[in-house]
């Protein structure tokens, strides 16, 4: 059985006002939901070079030129920690701009990954320094 006009269009008028009442969200709520969308939208380079696995010989010759280069402050240990893979981004940013600005595509990620051409580029440096 079916509700009469009557009824029906009280539903409408009720519904309208219960959605009407909540109102706008406030600024409050809307700067909570901006925070947790630009939050959600950074990119966490340092989770993923914290956790690679790289020999620790490897590590230590990172680690040891990027001292020559005063990239690297930190105890050379062969442990990649928060210091290194800062020292590494670091020296990514450096050559990153050192490439004009119309070769974009030759610029790389400034993501602290240790890999063999960033272990050839952070020596050849050390060696021309």
């Amino acid at each position: 059985m079916s509700a009469s006009p009557l009824k029906r269009s009280t539903l409408v008028v009720a519904a309208a006002l219960a959605i009407g009442c909540a109102g706008p969200p406030s600024a409050e709520d809307r700067a909570r939901e901006a925070a947790a969308d630009i939050e959600a939208s950074i990119q966490d380079y340092d989770t993923p070079a914290l956790n690679q696995q790289v020999e620790e010989s490897a590590v230590v010759e990172v680690q040891e030129n990027l001292t020559t280069l005063d990239e690297f402050m930190g105890e050379i240990d062969g442990e990649i920690d928060p210091v290194l893979v800062n020292s590494i981004q670091a020296f990514q940013r450096k050559q990153n701009e050192a490439i004009p600005w119309w070769r974009f595509w030759q610029r790389r990620p400034n993501d602290g990954l240790i890999t063999p051409e960033l272990r050839r580029e952070i020596a050849a440096a050390a060696q021309a320094s």
